[in-house]
């Protein structure tokens, strides 16, 4: 018994300091990292092919919703499109300088466009420059705009009376002063050429002198002669 553990003994460690013990070692090493790596990847294949549960969406459930909301989104651009569609008025194409005007009175001119010039006031005593053309006219008489345009303010002044100030395009804006308080425009109404704008009243800083329209006209924001721009020169009494 005992030679044969001798033996046993002997063989173990002749085979331990031969050449095949670490072939051997190393086989059963890589043996072993590949059984772990299967291990693992078989858990993760587990995880990954679950059944789907009854919430999970379908490829179907995306074939029909998308394709609908495209639809309504584009119906209801075109509506809105349809709805924020802007008009085109006559006023937008007209252009300073170009083509013939109305007079918003028919009269004689009295006091002219100063163009930065002080001119006396009979009424306010003082000198001042006069923005605008003053067009003799009765009170009661009706007041017309001068082109097609659109109503940008109505307002009551105490130096000017009733004040309507119309967009007539192309950067040229009036200001009729002077019209009565029954005047029915309001902002944002289009008006035509000779539409009537109200009837004639009183304007309380000139009302010294004889009863007129105080008219004034801008381009662009700057203050310019109305009988020029509404090229009536030659019509100037």
């Amino acid at each position: 018994m005992e030679n044969t553990g001798e033996n046993k003994l002997s063989l173990y460690k002749r085979f331990m300091n031969s050449k095949a013990f670490y072939p051997v070692v190393l086989g059963l090493i890589a043996a072993l990292c590949v059984s772990i790596w299967a291990i693992n990847r078989s858990n993760r294949l587990m995880m990954t092919t679950s059944p789907i549960s009854q919430n999970t969406v379908t490829a179907g459930d995306f074939l029909d919703e998308p394709t609908t909301a495209i639809q309504n989104t584009t119906a209801k651009s075109s509506t809105t499109a349809a709805q924020t569609q802007k008009p085109t008025y006559a006023y937008e194409s007209n252009r300073a300088f170009k083509g013939k005007w109305v007079m918003p009175v028919g009269g004689n001119l009295g006091k002219d466009y100063s163009a930065g010039t002080l001119v006396k006031s009979a009424t306010m005593g003082d000198w001042r420059v006069h923005d605008g053309i003053d067009i003799i006219a009765k009170k009661g008489t009706q007041i017309h705009a001068v082109n097609s345009g659109k109503v940008l303010e109505v307002y009551n002044d105490a130096f000017w009376g009733t004040v309507v100030v119309i967009d007539h395009g192309g950067e040229v804006t009036a200001k009729y002063c002077g019209l009565g308080t029954e005047t029915k425009l309001n902002v944002g109404d289009v008006v035509e050429k000779g539409a009537v704008l109200g009837s004639l009243a009183t304007v309380p800083c000139e009302q010294k002198d004889e009863s007129h329209l105080h008219f004034e006209v801008k381009v662009a924001g700057e203050v310019q002669d109305p009988i020029a721009v509404m090229n009536m020169q030659n019509e100037k009494e």
